[in-house]
């Protein structure tokens, strides 16, 4: 692979202005476009008595105790400067000449951020307004700060010129509100140690003793018995490790953690890594994998390598300072590169998120198949030590491939560091952003490591980040987890509500909507994180209910759902043939993790999925309760019903508003939503339908997809809107639309218990009591389904997934409560040749049976 350097850029010369702040016109990239989950918001003020950046969102003040805070390495860590140590009084000294930079946040563009990146953890110009240091200078200096806003913007701020003989010879302040792009977050921030002033020597030497960068009601010197917190489990790490799950752990202790390697000498092993020399600009390691790879599931990259020599970037011997993890699609029958990852020499355990948003900003620039990470089928995985064009040793420890940390029983150790004594209240929050939450217990502090071990008790399953908050005396600090766990408790049986949403999109993989930027192939799921999204909460939602979709798969096949964390079931929930767009409500008991499973059976096809609502633990007050009703038409554009009487199809980008409410069983009032069987009929174009509640505004979503000439039937949950009306868009051609209504959601009537989908008829086999081979033309068979598992036998509604296979004609299938009239509506529309399913919610005849009726063909 041909190595490149990375377009960084350095400063080299600082204007002597007497200006106390100016603005650069030139820029330098714009700050890479990944989103992590958490930026790390800083702490209120009374959370944190410090007030400084470093402290508060790093846990690490620059107090030059350690080579981290300010790595001794031209480009990372300083420029323009001669020699750099640390003394043992914690001071950073630095020889140096006019023009040097000392980096204090740091970020490289387009690579993936670890660590202490200004990507993953910015700073909000809003909270931090002022900078404070102290230092001595052997002359002279002009001192200021140079600072990159998420836009590339750049901007400059000087400290007030102290004209004395020792300028620096103590504390310095400036306050940075107001100044020029000192707004929103900033990612990059250099302090600048410009020309003397007086135009004596260029050269000097600086003692500086510590930086604060802090909140303007704060001392400009650091509060001495201020804790500083930092907490390290949860991290970024994660949890459940892939390897080691697949059983053996890629710990580098021998050979076998590893299938290949390239361009590298002197290999050995000593027990606990794996010891070498990179040999030219291509040097990896293959990693093993023994099991499949769920990508949805492991995406916490962690690589524990030490390397020897200096720190370049340049594309020559000596640079190259920069790995990647590179994996081969099987769907696309492809090598994916990742973005770089820039490294550091010494010691280095680097965490980075696989997961991006959009997907594709994992992925190098220059890699021709962007795939992103999600939902792709990963075949061999390799991590790419560095492209230095020279001789570089190195030391590989250890490398974890995770999911998010989870416990579903006992406790989960909660750990963070303290600089001091003390009293820590502990606090889980699902937001990641938030420092507010449930408070689950208090601990006594020692300065140095502590833990408090967390049952989870009185919280629903969710993912939780968590807030710890140290009191020592008159001083508080924070630290927040840079990761979050998951309580994942086994979910069982509960009777459930309906809360309808106005439709919203969680996945579509054909444009990376969703994280997903890549199509399903053959027996690949990917775990679609339910809780939280599109209107979802993030705790307590017992199942899911979403209009899932398929486009233009390669072979026939079909789509199962279930819940993420359980055997995959032998169903399936929707069906189709190559080339089909083709659509069909679920309804999905949500795992205990929070996500539902999407798999597809054969071939690769792209896959869209819209939540419409959702189930919850039924309340008093529950106003999603289920009441099936004898399907009835509430819409018909071929003969003007429910259009008082006005016929004609649906035109291209035309709504069109239908009374749902006070019609065939359904109460005027009370309603939170409709089950309606919506059906295009001879449409002229490929398009779809959108249905949503009148009076809001019309979602991003489909309710139902069709082709020209074909007739086909899409369950539909539609929250009402105003008026009791809902509206139906369709966007493409035209199109007939017919509308029967199935049942209502309101305060009365029964709870759903999501259960896990099972498979209780299936003619062809003569599976199901009641079940005796294919229905002819214009014939009816009643069907068991009380009692038959999962059902019980005191069920009074079901809902099921209808499927017509093997149809020899156009026709309808009916299905109705056995005892009852037989509605004139249709459930399925089967196509000859072609497996339609539709899923519908019944509700159960005499002695727990549906009635099914088929009006054409066998």
């Amino acid at each position: 692979m041909k190595s490149r350097s990375l377009g960084i850029a350095t400063v080299v010369a600082v204007a002597a202005a007497t200006v106390c702040s100016t603005v650069l016109t030139t820029s330098i990239s714009a700050a890479h476009p990944i989103q992590n989950a958490g930026s790390f918001p800083p702490p209120p003020a009374s959370l944190s008595t410090s007030g400084d950046y470093a402290t508060d969102v790093l846990g690490d003040p620059w107090d030059f105790s350690e080579q981290g805070d300010v790595p001794p390495y031209m480009t990372l860590g300083t420029e323009a400067s001669n020699a750099i140590s640390w003394g043992a009084n914690g001071y950073l000294n630095l020889d140096g000449r006019g023009g040097s930079v000392v980096k204090l946040v740091r970020n490289w563009g387009a690579t993936l951020p670890w660590g202490h990146d200004g990507l993953l953890h910015p700073v909000d110009a809003n909270t931090y307004t002022k900078l404070s240091l102290q230092a001595i200078f052997s002359t002279p200096r002009q001192v200021g700060v140079r600072y990159w806003n998420e836009a590339g913007q750049i901007g400059e701020a000087f400290l007030p010129i102290n004209q004395g003989a020792h300028a620096g010879d103590g504390t310095y302040e400036i306050n940075l509100a107001g100044a020029p792009l000192w707004s929103g977050k900033i990612v990059r921030l250099d302090l600048l140690l410009g020309f003397n002033p007086s135009g004596g020597s260029d050269t000097f030497t600086m003692n500086l003793d510590w930086v604060r960068l802090h909140r303007a009601d704060t001392p400009t010197t650091p509060p001495p018995s201020a804790p500083t917190v930092q907490v390290t489990g949860p991290s970024d790490e994660g949890g459940a490790d892939y390897a080691t799950v697949a059983g053996n752990p890629w710990d580098f202790a021998a050979g076998d953690d590893m299938t290949a390697t390239n361009h590298i000498i002197n290999a050995s092993f000593d027990g606990n890594a794996f010891n070498g020399v990179t040999h030219g600009n291509d040097s990896w390691v293959m990693l093993p994998l023994r099991a499949p790879l769920n990508t949805d599931r492991y995406h916490r990259f962690t690589a524990d390598v030490c390397y020897g020599g200096g720190f370049s970037l340049e594309d020559s011997v000596g640079g190259g300072m920069n790995a990647r993890v590179i994996w081969f699609d099987e769907g696309g029958q492809a090598w994916v590169d990742s973005q770089d990852i820039v490294i550091e020499p010494g010691c280095n355990r680097m965490t980075f998120d696989m997961v991006t948003d959009p997907a594709i900003a994992v992925n190098d620039e220059s890699t021709a198949h962007k795939a992103g990470w999600r939902g792709v089928s990963i075949g061999a995985i390799r991590f790419d030590l560095n492209e230095d064009r020279g001789d570089r040793a190195f030391s590989l420890r250890d490398i974890r491939l995770a999911d998010d940390a989870a416990f579903s029983s006992g406790t989960y150790p909660i750990t963070f560091n303290s600089t001091t004594g003390g009293s820590a209240d502990i606090f889980v929050t699902t937001d990641p952003n938030s420092w507010s939450g449930t408070k689950v217990g208090t601990i006594g502090v020692s300065p140095g490591a502590n833990t408090f071990n967390w049952d989870g008790s009185g919280l629903p399953n969710g993912t939780y980040w968590v807030n710890v908050v140290v009191h020592n005396g008159n001083n508080v600090g924070s630290g927040k987890s840079t990761g979050p766990v998951r309580i994942e408790r086994p979910v069982g049986a509960v009777a459930s509500c309906y809360v309808p949403l106005n439709p919203a999109r969680l996945l579509d993989t054909r444009t990376g909507q969703g994280g997903n930027n890549a199509a399903l192939t053959t027996q690949k799921f990917t775990e679609l994180m339910v809780a939280g999204y599109g209107g979802v909460p993030p705790t307590g939602a017992t199942a899911a209910v979403l209009n899932v979709t398929v486009d233009k798969p390669s072979a026939q096949g079909y789509i199962t759902a279930w819940p993420s964390g359980e055997d995959q079931p032998l169903v399936s929930n929707l069906n189709f043939v190559p080339g089909q767009t083709v659509p069909n409500l679920v309804t999905v008991k949500i795992g205990a993790n929070g996500r539902v499973n999407l798999l597809n059976s054969q071939g690769n096809t792209n896959v869209v999925a819209d939540v419409v609502g959702y189930y919850t633990a039924a309340t008093g007050g529950c106003t999603g309760r289920f009441t099936a009703v004898t399907p009835g038409r509430v819409l018909d554009t071929r003969d003007g019903t429910g259009r008082g009487g006005a016929i004609g199809p649906v035109g291209p980008n035309q709504s069109i508003d239908v009374q749902v409410t006070n019609l065939k069983g359904v109460p005027a009032s009370g309603v939170s939503g409709v089950a309606l069987n919506v059906t295009a009929d001879s449409p002229t174009a490929e398009g779809y339908l959108t249905v949503w509640p009148t009076g809001e505004g019309r979602p991003g979503a489909s309710s139902h997809n069709f082709v020209p000439g074909l007739t086909v039937a899409n369950l539909v949950l539609a929250k009402v809107g105003s008026g009791g009306r809902v509206s139906i868009f369709n966007s493409a051609g035209t199109t007939h639309v017919i509308a029967d209504v199935i049942g209502y959601f309101s305060s009365s009537g029964g709870a759903l218990i999501p259960v896990s989908p099972q498979r209780v008829a299936d003619s062809r086999y003569g599976i199901g009591r009641g079940v005796t081979g294919a229905l002819g033309p214009r014939s009816q068979a009643d069907v068991d389904i009380g009692g038959v598992a999962p059902v019980p036998s005191n069920a009074t509604a079901v809902i099921a997934n209808v499927t017509s296979v093997d149809s020899s004609a156009p026709s309808f299938i009916t299905v109705w409560p056995t005892g009852s009239a037989q509605p004139t509506a249709s459930t399925v529309n089967p196509r000859p040749g072609l497996p339609v399913p539709n899923l519908a919610y019944l509700k159960l005849g005499t002695g727990g049976q549906l009635s099914v009726y088929n009006d054409s063909g066998v």
